[in-house]
């Protein structure tokens, strides 16, 4: 037995030598950038629950890596698929994206809601409930296979920025908004849309996020070393503690800009006023010099006298 474990150590040490002598660099790593508590752009690139999960493994496994942000979610995807990416730090499962990227397993479920306008809810007891009714989703999103069918071939659903799903939902031109919990959640405070929407309780289904790496990536390898050890992460219910984490991370970030953000409202609209109030008084003057002075136009050589 010993022997076995001995041996497995061995192979799993050769197998990340080779792995890394056969990559042309560090591993890019990249994901979604308007995801929070999973996945944000901050300061230029990309923390959250999946950056900081891939940042800890790749270095207990002493990969070589970088954080980046590859631009939107669709971008992201795009780049994985050619290659020019190795890892995304969170993803679905579906069929379509299997066919360009290797999967982990699981390391955190997602439920998925339905958001409604305040005071819009309808009956809702499955999918079907969903039929006839217009639906927005955010761009280049997946709500796994068997649902992601089901919007195709049954529902009305367009897929747009988060900020335009609200909107839609708030001019009534939409009647619910497909959206994974944590976005949701996060998405209606950043929109001061919390008292003006409403959600289903029960999920339309609940997914998992997955680490992914492309199958043109050099670093494909991994992935039984990279599912030992979330396998290790989640008996140490590291991966959950640190989605708190990163939720609290998230909204401190957010307190602070709004406070910021409100007291340079304030001071902007002190100054502006106390600017139109002291410009409407200096035109004033400037005017009654013009009319009741009579000086004169601006003609031929009059600056000269």
């Amino acid at each position: 037995m010993r022997l076995l474990s001995l041996f497995s150590a061995v192979l799993s040490i050769v197998l990340l030598t080779a792995t890394q002598a056969t990559a042309s660099g560090p591993m890019i790593i990249s994901g979604s950038s308007k995801g929070p508590p999973i996945s944000w752009e901050k300061k230029g690139t990309l923390t959250g629950v999946g950056p900081k999960l891939a940042a800890k493994i790749l270095t207990e496994l002493k990969v070589p890596f970088v954080i980046r942000n590859e631009g939107n979610w669709l971008e992201v995807q795009e780049k994985a698929k050619a290659g020019t990416i190795d890892m995304i730090v969170s993803a679905y499962d579906n069929k379509e994206r299997r066919s360009y990227m290797e999967y982990s397993i699981p390391f955190l479920e997602s439920p998925v809601i339905i958001a409604v306008k305040k005071d819009g809810k309808f009956p809702f007891s499955s999918w079907n409930s969903l039929i006839s009714k217009k639906g927005v989703a955010h761009s280049g999103e997946s709500f796994g296979q068997e649902f992601d069918t089901f919007i195709k071939t049954k529902l009305d659903v367009s897929y747009l920025p988060y900020e335009r799903a609200f909107q839609m939902l708030d001019e009534e031109t939409a009647d619910y908004l497909i959206i994974d919990l944590y976005p949701a959640i996060i998405y209606s405070k950043l929109l001061n849309a919390e008292d003006k929407v409403a959600f289903f309780d029960t999920p339309v289904t609940v997914q998992n996020f997955h680490m992914t790496i492309s199958k043109k990536s050099p670093y494909v390898s991994l992935l039984p070393e990279i599912n030992k050890k979330i396998r290790r992460l989640q008996e140490q219910k590291y991966i959950k503690k640190l989605a708190i984490e990163q939720y609290k991370q998230w909204n401190k970030t957010f307190q602070e800009r709004q406070r910021f953000f409100a007291k340079q409202n304030i001071r902007a609209v002190r100054e502006q006023t106390a600017f139109n109030a002291g410009s409407r008084d200096r035109g004033l003057e400037r005017l009654g010099r013009f009319i009741e002075g009579g000086l004169p136009y601006m003609e031929g050589n009059n600056l000269l006298h």
